[in-house]
Formats: structure tokens, sequence, C-alpha cells
């Protein structure tokens, strides 16, 4: 699987994006940090949340309005991406996509260099 689908909770509503240019999947460690008395730094580490970046040459006008109605109406939306394992899914909070040019391509109305970062809800 070379595509990400993103969807919400009931996934009654997704929106597949084209396959993708580049893909980062990461995690970011959880934990709390104490300084004792005596000086001594403890940390108690929760888990580490799933990150990650995605980016694409381009993405069609219309798969953008309909990811940014997903954000505008979820809080989490349910991510199916490529990971190392294979196939992975899960829960995440979703960025907006960051965009820099408008064009057409073929006579479809496109957008060029689009950046989404996404971060799991949970702590694995």
């Amino acid at each position: 699987m070379d595509k990400i689908r993103i969807s919400n909770m009931e996934r009654t509503d997704t929106v597949v994006m084209p396959r993708v240019k580049t893909i980062t999947v990461g995690a970011k460690e959880e934990s709390r940090r104490a300084v004792m008395v005596s000086g001594k730094v403890v940390k108690d580490v929760l888990g580490h949340r799933t990150t990650i970046a995605a980016s694409w040459d381009w993405i069609p006008a219309d798969a953008v309005a309909a990811l940014s109605s997903l954000l505008r109406k979820n809080s989490f939306l349910w991510v199916e991406y490529p990971s190392p394992e294979g196939l992975a899914a899960g829960s995440f909070e979703v960025s907006y996509p960051s965009m820099s040019v408008f064009s057409y391509k073929n006579g479809e109305a496109v957008w060029h260099d689009v950046k989404l970062d996404m971060t799991a809800q949970e702590v694995t």
C-alpha cells in the first residue's frame, strides 16, 4: 500500500490520498520528568506516540477540500498508512495540510508540494 486513507472515526466518510511521495513513520516519547531534592533527574516513561509525516508532489484540489472538511468536523481521525510492519491503522490528530502552489494538471485543479503531519491519539 502506498496510499494513506483518512476517515472519520465511524469510517463513514473517507478520503483516499494519492500515492505518497515520502512518508516518515516514527515515534515520540511521552514521559514525565522530575528533579529530586538531591538534584537527580528522574523520568517516568509512559510510552511512545506514533508520528507520521507525509508529502505528495500533488493532490487534487477536491481531495484537499474533502480532507479539510473532515478536519473541521473531527478532532481525531482514523488513518490507515504504510509502516515498516506493513499496513497499520489508528486514531490520529491530523494537521491541516500545507501546500505551496495551485495549478492545473491535465485540466484538473491540483495543489503541489503538499505536506501533512499526524500524531497518534494513544500512547503505546
